[in-house]
């Protein structure tokens, strides 16, 4: 296949498909004579793509997977601590921190391959002074301050030079040639049906300085007590890494540019296969970064409280206060960010753009046409750091919004109660609710300073390896993440009734219920999405013609409006360490749904996300986990020399067992014809563009009926795909539409069991020195963890992941 043969597909027993697969002309729609793609009409800079993939492994097959190997994770870590404690006199205690925390690691693989692996450098540090000051017997203030800088280098490990695109025959002219961190750095190549070759955001680096001011003041008073108290915070991070790591749709996560092939090419020519299209150096997307950006940005936060813990009767307490943040979202010193905003967007004087293209024709029109430069202008400490603070040539996107540009929200109150009755000397009941809200950082996939002009961005669709700009300069559409104006904090409701009751035996069980009701989570959504059916509407035109805000790719915004509702049962039993035994059981049965798990999550359909509603990504029902430490009984006399000797031996275990995670079915092609997909974090740590399936019927299979499979030709099933009939159970939403039935994370994986053993034995020294011996195994036995892979059409498996075990032993 590297070199275009294709062949080996038309078996329909091929290891990669599980049928046969016929690869056609794209210029005729006839299939090519043998699935062989002719030389003359192959890509060098395609081939080249596909070159950049590790040689399979000769010998080793597993499922679709034919590539394996082993690389040491090489990791060092340091961390300093001074301590100061001084008591100048019984009413005062001072006490100062200081931290030097360091750690490197250098990674072996980057999402599986060893193209270009980071090398992390963390030199952190942090200092705290406190003051606690008795004012007299019932009153006491503290105060404490802290300050702290969390720096990241992150490298590209350059040894092997197998990060070199040349090293490949790769060499396409970039968008932006110039600016390049490492020039030479293969790109991020994505495959449908394949692994991903991901050249990676790096080298990068940010820094950032916290700094922390609290003052509580505690009275006593009677059955009271009371506490008051604030905190201010200047955070900040000085942005040198305004790059997505994980790749977007429409967006990239490597200066060196990110390719994605998929099946269809919605709107333009194609073979039907992926892999065949990059063979012939047909791409959907490429994305690419110009000269990164700088963003010294910096936020504030201010809270008070209040709080009384009144102890109403002996058996009775009730702790009960307010909360009230006010939080600004972060801005940038420099005032360089920007975002995109739709009410200062002017039709009238929208560019014009070639249609087959997409790219930008002419001077006429406001090609930052809605682009707004939050605050009132360049400050004097952003001269000379970068051109456009002096040059003017932007000055008019300063449109008079306010430095953060998104609102600041002051009726952030937030009650809180919490009762505990002791109902006899054996049984406490306790019942709390409360209104919490948290602070957003800089966004990881959010970047206002990574925007153009600051960082120019290019996205192009259905264009050529060889040449993605195209054969002379062009002014190509403009990238943009976003966010809304009336960003609301992140806020949750939580609730639970917990029963605690000592049953004899030295065991105690509790029982809970806990409820979590979550608004104004973090997603995302395209504001220059089409409307449904526009690609069929309109065949051959350009997507970036075709969107509503002209002179724009993809305008990716995150808005706080995702929702999430959680209840659990919890159940723990507990016996404490007597008589050389102890154990413990923890159950958790839990339901946890929402329209949004992750800030990366990007909606299908911008314009109506309400059948989105589903289990959450990482729901998993049943959690159950047990734990236990047993003395053996030989020689536990310690008065004599021989139970000194021998005796003390301690076997610890913890068994930890859990039901699988959910997954959406689906599938990269655009169906809706809106020039775009979802992108969804689910099976976690995997992000998937997706547009989800229609499902007619039950996919649901019995327990006794479910089995692994590692290829997709196995006959072990673990879910459904025709129903009874004969027909198919999953089935693509007819064109221009989206599926209305609520789909997502539909499917539940398989889950897993743990096993840890541990063997410990102390030797008493002397009264102050013991030494110690320990023994310890993880993933003791052979149970494996399990990965759920889907394919609407065919992979209706589960593969088994390689078994992992890990001895240690040390004194």
């Amino acid at each position: 296949m590297r070199q275009g043969d294709f062949s080996e597909l038309l078996n329909s027993s091929n290891q990669f498909f599980g049928g046969a697969i016929v690869v056609s002309d794209p210029l005729t729609g006839q299939p090519f004579p043998g699935n062989i793609i002719p030389a003359e009409r192959l890509s060098a800079n395609g081939l080249a793509l596909l070159r950049a993939y590790p040689a399979p492994t000769p010998g080793f097959r597993q499922g679709t997977n034919n590539f394996v190997q082993a690389r040491p994770t090489e990791a060092e870590q340091r961390k300093d601590t001074l301590s100061v404690d001084w008591n100048p006199s019984e009413r005062h205690q001072v006490r100062a921190r200081i931290q030097n925390y360091n750690f490197i690691e250098t990674s072996a693989f980057r999402s599986g391959t060893d193209r270009a692996p980071q090398i992390i450098d963390r030199p952190n540090n942090t200092a705290s002074v406190s003051w606690t000051f008795t004012i007299s017997p019932s009153l006491v203030n503290e105060f404490l301050a802290t300050a702290s800088t969390d720096r990241v280098h992150i490298g590209v490990d350059t040894r092997g030079g197998r990060f070199r695109r040349s090293n490949y025959g790769i060499n396409y002219p970039y968008l932006f040639p110039l600016g390049k961190e490492i020039i030479d750095k293969i790109p991020t190549i994505e495959i449908a049906n394949f692994a991903q070759v991901d050249g990676g955001p790096y080298p990068s680096a940010s820094s950032g300085p916290i700094y922390d001011f609290s003052n509580s003041l505690s009275k006593i008073k009677g059955s009271h007590t009371f506490k008051l108290g604030a905190l201010f915070e200047r955070a900040g991070q000085n942005d040198f890494d305004q790059i997505n790591v994980s790749g977007v749709p429409g967006g990239t996560n490597n200066q060196n540019g990110r390719f994605v092939f998929d099946n269809a090419r919605t709107g333009a020519i194609t073979t039907n296969l992926a892999v065949a299209n990059a063979a012939m150096g047909l791409f959907t997307t490429y994305a690419e970064l110009g000269t990164r950006a700088y963003t010294p940005y910096r936020g504030h936060m201010f809270e008070w409280f209040v709080q009384d813990s009144w102890k109403a009767k002996p058996n009775l307490r009730i702790e009960y206060g307010l909360r009230h943040s006010v939080i600004q979202l972060y801005y940038s010193l420099w005032r360089n960010m920007a975002v995109f905003d739709q009410g200062t967007y002017d039709p009238a004087k929208a560019v014009a753009q070639d249609a087959r293209t997409g790219f930008i024709i002419g001077t006429s029109g406001d090609r930052y046409n809605g682009m707004v430069f939050p605050g009132d202008g360049f400050p004097e400490a952003a001269k000379g750091r970068f051109p456009m603070a002096t040059s003017g040539e932007f000055d008019r996107l300063f449109r008079g919004f306010s430095k953060e540009y998104s609102k600041i929200h002051k009726d952030d109150f937030q009650p809180r109660l919490g009762i505990a009755y002791s109902m006899n000397e054996r049984t406490v009941v306790r019942v709390g609710a409360g209104r919490f809200m948290t602070r957003v950082g800089v966004s990881d996939s959010i970047f206002l300073g990574g925007n153009p002009p600051f960082q120019p961005t290019a996205s192009v669709t259905n264009g050529s390896v060889d040449s993605p700009g195209g054969a002379s300069p062009v002014n190509f559409p403009l990238v943009i993440t976003t966010q809304d104006r009336d960003f609301k904090n992140p806020t949750a409701y939580t609730w639970n009734v917990t029963l605690e009751r000592e049953v004899g035996f030295r065991t105690t069980i509790e029982v809970g219920y806990v409820g979590r009701r979550g608004l104004r989570a973090q997603r995302e959504r395209d504001l220059n999405q089409l409307q449904t059916g526009t690609l069929q509407a309109y065949p051959g035109v350009n997507i970036d013609f075709l969107r509503p805000f002209k002179g724009f790719s993809t305008i990716r915004s995150t808005n706080n409006d995702a929702n999430s509702l959680y209840n659990g049962l919890q159940i723990g039993i507990d016996r404490r360490f007597t008589a050389g035994f102890s154990y413990g059981v923890a159950y958790t049965y839990a339901k946890s749904m929402d329209d949004g798990s992750s800030p990366r999550d990007v909606v299908p359909n911008a314009f109506d996300a309400h059948n989105l509603w589903g289990p959450s990504s990482f729901d998993n029902r049943h959690t159950l986990v047990l734990n236990t430490i047993y003395e053996l009984p030989l020689f536990r006399d310690r008065s004599r020399s021989i139970g000194k000797l021998l005796g003390g031996w301690q076997i610890a275990g913890v068994a930890q067992f859990q039901t699988g995670t959910p997954v959406t079915v689906g599938s990269n092609s655009d169906f809706a014809g809106v020039g775009g997909v979802g992108n969804f974090q689910d099976n976690p740590g995997d992000n998937r563009a997706i547009q989800i399936w229609n499902v007619n019927g039950t996919p649901k299979l019995a327990r006794s009926e479910r089995a692994f499979g590692l290829a997709a030709r196995d006959g072990n099933l673990w879910f459904r795909t025709v129903n009874p009939d004969g027909s198919p159970l999953f089935t693509p939403p007819a064109a221009a539409t989206f599926t209305n039935q609520r789909n997502r994370n539909l499917i539940y994986g398989a889950g897993f069991q743990n096993w840890n053993l541990g063997i410990f034995k102390n030797f008493q020294i002397d009264e102050k020195q013991t030494l110690q011996f320990r023994c310890e195994m993880f993933n003791l036995e052979s149970f494996r963890n399990n990965l759920i892979q889907i394919n609407a059409s065919s992979g209706n498996r589960v593969g088994k992941n390689e078994h992992v075990r890990v001895l240690g032993a040390c004194m």
